[in-house]
């Protein structure tokens, strides 16, 4: 069964840069990752960071919609989705062909910005639907929204409230993700105040700051107002309102709190973090993204000749510490063997190890200074012992020559 990832979000959420760092990513573990393209407003070469293998813009282009029609960019946009489900064959006959290449193929879709496609838009979901009932995909929503947003109150509730919408809209397995999370320590401008008591993981309220300072005016300009926790879990919204009902009108707090116990009805809203740059930050969302989607149970299909070759550097990797292969237990898997984490983990609860909120706010937040100088640091020893082994290795290689060539 093929798997796949629809990425969406509002624009600049980072949907595009995630689609390839995520391909590059997969190919480091060894798993061919194909991105489609099926935002029209991507022209392609000339500006995307990545290569599509199926590419919406051979079937329709945004410009000329809007020079043909005179319609608007926004216009112009639903009207490409609305062509393309109308056309759905050729989506359908380019992933079949993806398949008859490589019947594993992995795929990334990338969706256009206008949240009203993942929102209250039929044709996206319609689109969905053809691909997994006639091409046999199965996919996860992956669900993108600017980090900077958590550090005004407003602005976070409307993105909870619009996670909540694209969950009940899509209908798929669904991530909500805070990207560009590596980016909010320039926001907040290093004022987030640690709490008192070092032991956070008692800490029912989500290590809240003391309201009563954060509530004076001015305070959200100054940084986040709780741990970053309390934003991912998105639970408790109401204390938000405590804040914020010193700063909006009435109208505007009554409106909010309507909001809040909706989301809080429902109880489906979280959120994960991604720095799309940092190994730990990608790996720790696809183990996420595998599990959701059933791809971590599943592994990898087709023959055993297929899975890709270890080589000696690899095999040397596997068991360092912290390594990649220490990491994720990535060994070439066996024919539709299931991968580690499968075997150790269930469909529900916490995704172990490294990227959990508190140790994204250690790495990104307060201490971020100090883990850039120390992954430098590490980098470079990692450098000078793979340039160490491969000397060793070079004179070990002359040495045999050597000692095969001296006559006897």
């Amino acid at each position: 069964m093929p798997f796949g990832q629809l990425v969406v979000g509002s624009p600049g959420a980072g949907k595009t840069t995630y689609c390839a760092g995520a391909k590059d990513f997969l190919a480091a573990l060894g798993r061919k990752a194909h991105v489609v393209n099926l935002d029209p407003a991507n022209d392609g070469a000339s500006r995307s960071p990545y290569t599509a293998s199926l590419d919406i813009n051979t079937l329709i282009r945004v410009q000329d919609v809007m020079e043909e029609l005179h319609l608007g960019p926004n216009g112009a946009l639903l009207y490409c989705i609305e062509y393309l489900e109308q056309n759905i064959h050729w989506l359908l006959d380019g992933l079949r062909a993806l398949l008859d290449h490589d019947r594993d193929a992995y795929v990334i879709f990338d969706i256009p910005g206008q949240v009203e496609l993942s929102t209250n838009h039929a044709s996206l979901r319609s689109i969905i639907q053809q691909v997994e009932s006639q091409a046999g995909y199965r996919l996860v929503a992956l669900h993108l929204v600017d980090a900077s947003h958590i550090t005004d109150v407003s602005r976070y509730i409307s993105l909870v409230l619009l996670s909540l919408r694209a969950m009940l809209a899509l209908e798929l397995p669904h991530i909500n993700v805070l990207s560009k999370i590596d980016l909010l320590g320039d926001v907040v401008g290093g004022a987030h105040v640690e709490d008192d008591d070092e032991d956070d993981d008692d800490d029912d309220d989500g290590g809240a700051h003391d309201l009563a300072s954060s509530s004076m005016p001015g305070a959200r300009d100054d940084g986040m107002l709780f741990n970053l926790s309390y934003y991912t879990h998105a639970q408790d919204l109401s204390r938000l309102l405590d804040v914020d009902a010193t700063s909006t009108s009435p109208r505007h707090t009554r409106l909010n709190e309507r909001i809040c116990e909706l989301v809080e009805d429902f109880g489906l809203v979280g959120f994960e973090t991604l720095a799309v740059e940092d190994k730990r930050s990608m790996l720790r969302l696809t183990r996420v993204v595998d599990k959701a989607g059933g791809y971590v149970f599943a592994g990898q299909g087709g023959s055993s000749s297929s899975a890709p070759q270890e080589t000696e550097q690899e095999r040397y990797e596997r068991f360092q510490p912290g390594s990649l292969y220490a990491t994720t237990g990535m060994v070439p898997p066996r024919a539709g063997a299931a991968t580690a984490a499968a075997l150790f983990g269930t469909a529900a609860g916490e995704v172990e190890g490294w990227g959990d909120a508190g140790d994204v706010q250690e790495r990104w937040l307060d201490n971020r200074d100090a883990w850039d100088e120390h992954e430098a640091k590490a980098s470079k020893a990692q450098a000078d012992e793979a340039l160490e082994r491969r000397v060793y290795a070079a004179a070990n290689k002359v040495i045999r020559e050597g000692v095969t060539a001296a006559p006897e």
